[in-house]
């Protein structure tokens, strides 16, 4: 009898726990699912305004990758005009000198600034992105094979080259200027080395397409999340309030077992 009543008790404690646990979860779902429900829409804004600033970065950085393309062009076609008329250039020479030590490196310079400001918000898009595909039920899936700031960085980092090549361009330009007898030559290797520039900053334009691609792709899937998240985190408070509500019922039912052996009633189980 004596045990009977330590088990009962024992049950009494144990239901008692297990209705305060249930009904301060439930209060709590409740109480903080506002809070909850700000929080993710706070940071699924700062992910949307953070992907808006990086599309702009991207369309400037694009049209200066452009406007360089066009000028390496430009440098190209003057090369080969060169060469035709090698005995009327000097005039040239002087434009096209100027235009490898001032005009493309600044160009350069520019594109690469550009980038560098994308890196920032391309990271601060990543971690926040990356932690929002963790909560369960969200609809952001971000998984890329290489991280965007990754990328912007690589990008950067193959424009690098392009300094050096300018520089050579550009004493390759001084030097034929002063002599026009090896003219001929220089303008051959000049011609190469438009036509590396040149894929390069294809290269750099496809992946800032791509990004720009996926940018607004990412967007569109903030906004979706932004509209949707209130309705995912009540539908995950309502699941969670059902478990509770379960185990509070559980826990009713075994509160009264154990006041059943506690009074000595010989049906208990």
């Amino acid at each position: 009898m004596f045990l009977r009543r330590i088990v009962g008790i024992s049950l009494v404690i144990a239901a008692m726990a297990g209705i305060i646990f249930s009904i301060v979860g439930l209060i709590g779902i409740w109480r903080y699912r506002p809070v909850v429900t700000q929080t993710v829409l706070d940071n699924l804004a700062l992910a949307d305004k953070a992907l808006g600033t990086t599309q702009d970065v991207l369309t400037i950085a694009g049209q200066v990758v452009q406007t360089t393309t066009t000028d390496v062009a430009s440098l190209k076609a003057t090369t080969q005009a060169v060469t035709l008329a090698i005995h009327d250039t000097n005039p040239m020479f002087t434009a096209l000198v100027s235009l490898t030590q001032k005009d493309l490196p600044a160009a350069v310079s520019a594109t690469q600034t550009s980038l560098a400001s994308a890196q920032s918000s391309a990271l601060l898009i990543d971690n926040v992105l990356t932690a929002l595909t963790s909560i369960p039920f969200s609809p952001v899936a971000y998984k890329p094979g290489v991280p965007l700031h990754t990328a912007l960085a690589q990008v950067s980092t193959s424009l690098d080259s392009l300094l050096p090549s300018l520089a050579a361009i550009n004493t390759s330009l001084a030097d034929g200027q002063t002599n026009l007898g090896a003219m001929d030559v220089e303008l051959t290797k000049i011609s190469a080395t438009t036509q590396e520039v040149s894929t390069t900053l294809a290269s750099a334009q496809t992946v800032i397409d791509q990004y720009k691609a996926t940018t607004s792709q990412l967007k569109a899937n903030v906004e979706t999340a932004q509209r949707q998240a209130p309705a995912w985190i009540l539908a995950i408070a309502w699941i969670m309030s059902f478990v509770l509500g379960w185990l509070l019922v559980a826990q009713l039912g075994l509160s009264m077992q154990g006041f059943d052996l506690v009074r000595g009633r010989r049906d208990a189980r």
